[in-house]
């Protein structure tokens, strides 16, 4: 019989890979690894499975391996920063890392890879620099020029962020995303108009979703800039309406999780014993209601790290309830019996190890994945010392923010009314729940009050999360941490109350928003 390929071994593992197969993808590289030890393929991709697998500690010896095999590839030595920042080992992480930044040279392709995992790192600086080496060795590379206006923008450099749209711009004038991430920046007038820029580009191809999309939405703000609201919402409509063509989602898998989760957590739920001390602090709510701001101001206080937007949690559940049966795909129906059956200890373990690279070095963190709504009463059965900050905002309000936004990687639901609507009832519904069977454990923030309060409410805040009250707290738009979502701009001013009442520009365009959350008895004046 003919040995494969290293090739034909590649693709092998990829399709097992591609329907989750993970002990065949494993096997297959085994197999190649056993064929050609000397290749880096059957390391790497074995690397690649063991994380996929939870088995961190394997992936890890797995790339050494290769490493072993072929010490300068650049695509094992990024897997080995990998593997050690999965396991928690940051500054082991970042230093692999950094080698591998040595080993691409001035190679454009091989320092953004490398930058790639800096970014996923939270080491924006670090990307930075490799950017501007990669920028340096390929000027014209608008890719690049994009990247690095997207870190310029992450850590409030945004004088050198317009610089860098304008140098991919000068490269490409209908490069849609640029000119959307440009518009995102300054506020338009008279005198800094992009509406001409914005329509001559979408008249190139105005139907095609990738080129269409970011060039509606970005019309969409320029003309609220421009107070001319009624073209802004000819833009946000089009905009969603094509976005929503091309993205997945289904409505009713929102449904089933939320009256799952009630159900599973029919409640009173007792107070779990804490088995680790820790208090970390979970930021949530929907999307731009004022998350991203509540973050910075905690993340101001000398005791407490801002470990960013985190999908923690979620992956903690999958690896404990990974644990408990075989590894095969679940009934989503069954999901939230399984999350209810869970250990509040082993829950927590599970967290810690994962959120271990991200925590920083103070007393307290934050995780602001919003939608850790969803988990709220095994967040607290893991952690019975934790907090959890509710944000809240007018239905409306709320509704609007979500849909004005382009949510490209998440946030499905945000796309269409009808089912942004559903959504926003389905959170509320749980919400309400969850303080039903956990009375006094969570605070509801109402973004207003924040914005209109600033003192008050962040001395509320600080005093509910256990924290003393720190003056740096009211001056977090002075804080140097990158800020990686649609907030990053606006987390940056000092606070401001000009879009509480923005939606009532659009008060006729929401009508059947309010419709509906009236219907369901949720009060919307």
């Amino acid at each position: 019989m003919t040995t494969p390929s290293v090739t034909e071994f590649k693709r092998a593992i990829v399709a097992r890979m591609d329907v989750r197969d993970w002990r065949g993808a494993a096997a297959e590289a085994e197999a190649c690894r056993g064929a050609y030890p000397a290749d880096p393929a059957g390391w790497l991709l074995g690397s690649f499975v063991a994380l996929l697998s939870d088995q961190r500690e394997a992936a890890l010896a797995l790339i050494d391996g290769g490493l072993a095999a072929q010490p300068k590839d650049l695509a094992c030595l990024i897997q080995r920063a990998e593997c050690l920042f999965t396991l928690g080992r940051r500054g082991e992480a970042i230093a692999a890392a950094e080698t591998a930044a040595t080993v691409a040279g001035d190679e454009p392709a091989a320092l953004d890879a490398v930058a790639g995992f800096l970014v996923h790192a939270n080491e924006h600086a670090r990307a930075l620099r490799l950017y501007d080496r990669a920028i340096a060795a390929a000027p014209q590379d608008a890719a690049l020029l994009s990247r690095r206006a997207a870190m310029h923008r992450s850590v409030g450099a945004f004088a050198e962020a317009l610089a860098d749209l304008d140098r991919v711009l000068a490269i490409d004038p209908a490069d849609a995303e640029a000119l959307k991430a440009r518009g995102e920046l300054r506020r338009q007038s008279a005198e800094h108009s992009s509406v001409d820029a914005l329509a001559a580009a979408l008249a190139r191809n105005p139907s095609d979703p990738e080129h269409a999309v970011p060039l509606h939405f970005a019309l969409a703000k320029a003309y609220e800039d421009a107070g001319e609201y009624a073209e802004s919402w000819r833009h946000l409509r089009a905009a969603n309406g094509l976005e929503r063509t091309r993205v997945r989602y289904d409505a009713t898998l929102d449904r089933v999780m939320t009256d799952g989760m009630i159900a599973a957590f029919p409640g009173p739920e007792p107070q779990a014993p804490d088995t680790t001390g820790e208090s970390p602090i979970f930021i949530v709510g929907l999307p731009r209601t004022g998350t991203t701001l509540v973050d910075t101001i905690l993340g101001s206080h000398s005791q407490v790290h801002s470990a960013g937007e985190l999908l923690v949690f979620y992956e903690a559940i999958g690896g404990a309830i990974a644990r408990t049966r075989p590894p095969v795909d679940l009934d989503f129906a069954e999901y939230p019996q399984l999350v209810a059956g869970l250990d509040g200890a082993t829950l927590a373990a599970e967290y810690l190890a994962r959120v271990r690279a991200w925590r920083g070095d103070r007393p307290r963190f934050t995780d602001k994945h919003v939608t850790n709504f969803f988990y709220i009463a095994p967040i607290l059965r893991a952690f019975p010392q934790a907090r959890i900050v509710h944000l809240t905002r007018h239905p409306l309000a709320a509704c609007y923010a979500n849909y004005k936004t382009w949510f490209r990687h998440g946030f499905p639901y945000s796309f269409d009314l009808a089912e942004l609507a559903e959504f926003y009832i389905g959170y509320r519904r749980l919400m309400a729940h969850w303080h039903r069977i956990l009375p006094g454990r969570i605070l509801d923030l109402a973004y207003e009050d924040v914005v209109t309060s600033q003192e008050a409410t962040t001395r509320m805040l600080l005093d509910y999360c256990g924290l003393p009250f720190e003056a740096a707290c009211l001056e977090f738009h002075a804080n140097p941490a990158p800020i990686t979502t649609a907030s990053a701009f606006q987390a940056r001013q000092p606070l401001y109350d000009s879009s509480l009442e923005q939606w009532r520009h659009y008060a006729e365009g929401l009508a059947p928003v309010r419709q509906r959350l009236a219907e369901a008895g949720i009060a919307v004046d």
